[in-house]
């Protein structure tokens, strides 16, 4: 998957070239290799979170599966819950813009639309939600990695409220980032307890779920 640069044949190609133009080569190849180095980490750090679960995973393991030392780690990671959560901030954000940002329905309907499309989705596997729950508890133990996280959730917030600037009016004193934060809320909720009780959450439930979020807008 990842290729090693070979700088011999780089150095046959910059024949003739000025020496400033050779160390700008050099620059750029050394950072590709750091950026494919810190590729390579996240990518076995995740995958070493979800099998043996976060707590269980140390920092030398992950190193030793990359193929570096556990100080290579620490050239681009502060520590494990670092690690965690460029991997979070790297993924891409779902996109609720098909189903809830079609104005030909009513919002009541887009919403219990999306509670339908949501609950047949499945819920992930055990191993994958050990994984963030146990991240979850880490990061109350760790305040500066949890005010990232915060931080990160704030701004993605704001972000889908700017983009949902249309779906309609609000009632008296609810803000676009609050109701936004509901629904996040009650679906992260919702999906953790179809993997726990299946038979108690069933599609009905995240419809109605969902259809409740019509009542923090005015005339919807």
């Amino acid at each position: 998957m990842y290729y090693r640069y070979l700088y011999s044949e780089g150095t046959l190609r910059t024949t003739g070239m000025s020496m400033w133009q050779n160390e700008g080569m050099a620059r750029v190849t050394r950072a590709e290799s750091k950026e494919r180095t810190r590729q390579r980490l996240l990518a076995e750090a995740q995958r070493l979170f979800r099998e043996r679960g976060y707590a269980a995973t140390s920092l030398e393991q992950i190193a030793e599966a990359a193929e570096v030392t556990k100080g290579a780690i620490y050239g681009h990671f502060a520590s494990k819950e670092d690690l965690m959560l460029s991997a979070l901030e790297a993924a891409p954000a779902p996109d609720y813009s098909t189903t809830l940002g079609d104005q030909s329905q009513p919002l009541r309907e887009r919403l219990a639309e999306f509670g339908r499309a949501v609950a047949a989705e499945g819920p992930g596997d055990a191993e994958e939600l050990a994984m963030y729950l146990e991240f979850f508890a880490a990061l109350l133990r760790a305040p500066d990695a949890l005010q990232r996280y915060s931080s990160t959730r704030e701004r993605r917030l704001q972000e889908l409220a700017d983009d949902s600037a249309d779906s309609g009016e609000l009632a008296t004193g609810v803000t676009p980032v609050q109701a936004w934060a509901i629904g996040q809320a009650m679906l992260v909720g919702l999906q953790i307890y179809k993997r726990l009780a299946p038979g108690l959450v069933t599609p009905e439930v995240f419809e109605r779920a969902f259809g409740l979020l019509a009542d923090l807008y005015q005339d919807q």
